[in-house]
């Protein structure tokens, strides 16, 4: 997704002298581009006010092409590529249009790990509906300064759930616990029924430690929510382009 500010010298070429015609296009090429400098901030400060404690990934993932003489085009997007995680353009694009809430790596990962409960009938972890949110237990889920799961640990989990059989059942867990200190374990909902000392009856990831401690709940399954469009990437566009394009091809000495 992107937001395109253009210029068509060929609208005023005919009320210029010559030597203003050929510096037109410079002139506004470096109007074109500085308004799309000013429109990246802008919209890194939106980001900041509409989103608690966003990432600096999501706060630099606003970029820009520039305009060239040649090509009086410039062009503000949002990053579409992350190689090592989620594209900013896919976790934005519901704030920006109100739609179902993106579903990460991890979530789609899990939608291809096979929950090996007989009463789940060879069904995977997560349907296509569904997503896991992780609890805000101190003891379970280790948060970085943002308030956020540490990538390390939704690795730390899927790897976990992906390679062995820690979502069979709690007593499988409990002895990998053993081993590990810890481990992980998906409980689907006629588990969960089945446990009477549990405080929420939700389906979702468990974490049993080693000892005789309790099982604890670090992430819980929930419907993908719809998001409200809040985040207001082309009014921002349109208000920055409107105020500040003309006012900096004014300052531009090309008459």
């Amino acid at each position: 997704m992107e937001i395109t500010i253009e210029f068509d010298a060929n609208k005023i070429v005919g009320k210029l002298s010559m030597l203003a015609e050929q510096q037109l296009p410079i002139a506004a090429a470096t109007a074109l581009n500085q308004t799309a400098f000013k429109l990246r901030e802008e919209l890194q400060e939106e980001a900041r006010l509409t989103f608690k404690n966003a990432s600096p990934f999501t706060i630099n993932s606003f970029l820009y092409r520039k305009a060239t003489p040649d090509k009086l085009q410039a062009e503000v997007f949002i990053r579409d590529e992350a190689p090592k995680g989620n594209a900013p353009s896919d976790y934005l694009a519901p704030h920006i249009y109100g739609t179902q809430a993106f579903r990460t790596r991890f979530q789609r990962g899990l939608s291809n790990v096979r929950d090996p409960s007989r009463l789940a009938g060879g069904s995977s972890i997560l349907a296509p509906n569904r997503i896991m949110v992780p609890t805000q237990s101190p003891g379970g889920v280790r948060f970085n300064q943002r308030g956020n799961m540490t990538p390390g640990q939704y690795e730390q989990i899927f790897t976990y759930l992906r390679d062995t059989d820690s979502t069979r059942t709690a007593g499988t867990g409990r002895r990998k616990a053993k081993k590990a200190g810890f481990a992980y374990f998906y409980m689907n909902r006629p588990m969960v029924d089945e446990r009477r000392n549990l405080v929420s009856h939700k389906p979702g990831i468990f974490m049993r430690r080693g000892g005789r401690l309790p099982l604890m709940r670090v992430m819980t399954e929930i419907n993908t929510p719809t998001y409200s469009p809040k985040f207001k990437f082309f009014e921002t566009g349109s208000r920055v382009i409107a105020s500040e394009f003309p006012k900096i091809l004014q300052q531009q000495k090309f008459l």
